[in-house]
């Protein structure tokens, strides 16, 4: 071939490239006015979704199975008006009171079900509801009652979420599409550190590249700011709650110490086989820093053990100058509060740079995933095709943006680039009063079927113009593992296997506290031989087998997606 057609040739590719983008700005720029309108932006001006079809009043039982859902139940916000004025439907959302696990094992055993349940998907009683045959198929409630859902479903959704039988039983929250992915901006769910800005400011704007730069930045901190408590991590370390990294700051440290991890319990190794994250000495090094850190008094053992659900108030205390947390949550509810409370901006948080170990970019596991919590409808439901209707709206277009966002030209409107963003006033009250959000609005409470996409574009709007920045800075280190066939591994429960695991866990939880609380090197060394060796007569060999299996199952229900 000549000269003359490879640059024909490249010509006509980078026309086609052009068109391309072109034609993916377009979309996006109009999707979300179509959505926006008063159906949604599939609909189409002549047809009539299922859901509009019957607005009568209608109320259901609908089941989350955390206790710590509380904020879940309906309380008459404006969102829940708007969606009951669209629908008709008022769901009435149980939550479960003292233990979780037996409140639910007690329903299902006396098959006393609500009409829907939001469960996690990947949790034995999901798997065993479904089996029992307690669980309509959304396939069979689509067909009789809202045919055109399942066309609204990804395809990537049924096919990894279809169950042994080939059939969908629940439609997952927050899984997110390859192309939303790529489109989003949030390409990883690290919880990073933020320092108050006053502080960073008076400390000229210090540059934060190692470990040692943050251990010397808290060592300073200490001694200039003796009233302010140096650092805090997001508590507490807790293998059973937060997984095999212990802690949320920890995982955070993973993704750097050891980017090959990319953060999680279990990854590849060179050679394609499954490893602990304990068994990474990259991270034992992350978890030494850690120590180190608690040595030098710059934590104390109540910032790493205290409930989760007090550190909210901790942070927005404005009494610790470093601390780590889920980014959004920064400026969309702490700042606004701390402000507020202190009316010095100084004492507001901003991110620290994310530093290195070895000179090793961090790495963490992007954001595309399996997604969270299933919503399902039992077989003792009153009604299945109503709720069914009423799960198409909340996946639809029009139901995201009404939950998200509220209703257009009074809570929000579209921007000149096609993105839902909240009015100024509307913004002004929830930083006046945060409380807001719940008690007056009830934006992002109420769907419980969460969509990735409008997801993230609800968090840009919540937050200052400071949070999309951050996401673009940060957004180079997150690695969209999905097809490395890492999800939903742990062996069931129920199996010898499983039994083994609990116990892996628990054996490791134990030492991992001891190893952050260490006294000395010794003694931080002798934790983690006794961890392996336990770990190991515990059954870690056999768990691993059976994770590789399941790996080789996750491989092949992503094959071709």
């Amino acid at each position: 071939m000549n000269k003359r057609y490879f640059k024909v040739i490249s010509i006509l590719i980078v026309f086609a490239l052009i068109v391309s983008l072109v034609s993916i700005g377009y979309v996006y720029k109009n999707e979300v006015k179509a959505a926006s309108s008063s159906k949604t932006a599939t609909q189409g001006a002549k047809v009539k979704y299922s859901w509009q079809k019957d607005t009568s009043p209608f109320k259901f039982d609908l089941y989350f199975f955390g206790a710590w859902g509380s904020f879940y139940r309906w309380n008459g916000a404006l969102v829940e008006k708007w969606i009951t004025e669209a629908t008709g439907v008022t769901p009435n959302i149980i939550v479960p009171t003292g233990d979780e696990k037996q409140y639910l094992n007690v329903m299902i055993a006396s098959n006393n079900l609500p009409d829907a349940m939001v469960l996690e998907w990947y949790a034995p009683e999901t798997k065993r509801l479904i089996k029992a045959g307690k669980i309509y198929s959304v396939n069979e409630l689509c067909q009789k009652y809202a045919p055109e859902f399942w066309d609204m479903i990804p395809k990537e959704v049924k096919e990894y979420h279809k169950f042994d039988d080939g059939k969908l039983y629940y439609i997952p929250s927050f899984f997110t599409t390859k192309e939303e992915y790529e489109q989003g901006l949030e390409k990883h769910n690290a919880r990073p550190l933020f320092i108050q800005r006053g502080i960073y400011k008076a400390l000229g704007n210090p540059k934060i590249n190692s470990p040692d730069d943050l251990i010397n930045l808290l060592r300073t901190i200490k001694k200039k700011y003796p009233n302010l408590k140096p650092f805090a991590i997001e508590p507490p370390i807790d293998v059973n709650q937060w997984g095999l990294t212990g802690s949320l700051t920890l995982a955070f440290f993973a993704g750097i110490f050891a980017p090959e991890t990319y953060g999680r319990d279990v990854y590849l190794d060179a050679k394609g086989n499954i490893k602990f994250i304990f068994e990474n000495q990259n991270f034992i090094e992350a978890v030494r820093f850690l120590n180190k850190i608690y040595r030098e008094g710059l934590i104390t053992s109540y910032e790493l053990m205290m409930k989760h659900e007090n550190y909210q108030d901790l942070v927005e205390s404005a009494k610790y100058a470093v601390i780590a947390r889920f980014p959004i949550d920064i400026w969309k509810q702490h700042n606004p509060k701390i402000l507020k409370l202190t009316k010095d901006e100084g004492k507001t948080y901003m991110p620290l740079p994310y530093f290195k170990y070895k000179g090793k970019n961090p790495q963490f596991a992007g954001g595309r995933g399996a997604g969270w919590v299933g919503s399902m409808v039992t077989k003792n439901a009153k009604n299945p095709g109503r709720i069914i209707r009423y799960f198409e709206y909340s996946w639809s277009d029009e139901g995201q943006l009404t939950n998200l966002f509220g209703k257009k030209d009074v809570t929000y409107y579209i921007d000149k680039n096609g993105m839902p963003r909240y009015k100024p006033e509307v913004l002004k009250e929830l930083q006046d009063n945060p409380a807001s959000l719940d008690t007056k609005y009830g934006f992002e409470r109420r769907l419980l079927m969460w969509r990735s996409k409008w997801a993230g574009w609800q968090r840009i709007a919540m937050a200052p113009k400071e949070y999309e920045d951050y996401l673009r800075s940060v957004a180079r280190y997150g690695v969209d593992i999905w097809n490395l066939g890492l999800d939903n591994l742990d062996p069931d429960p129920t199996t010898k296997e499983g039994v083994s695991y609990a116990k892996i866990k628990n054996i490791w939880n134990k030492y991992l506290v001891q190893m952050v609380l260490a006294k000395d090197d010794n003694t931080f060394k002798k934790a983690y031989e006794s961890a392996l060796k336990e770990m190991k007569n515990a059954g870690l060999e056999q768990v691993r087998k059976v994770m590789y299996q399941n790996h080789l199952k996750d491989l092949a229900k992503k094959k071709g997606m």
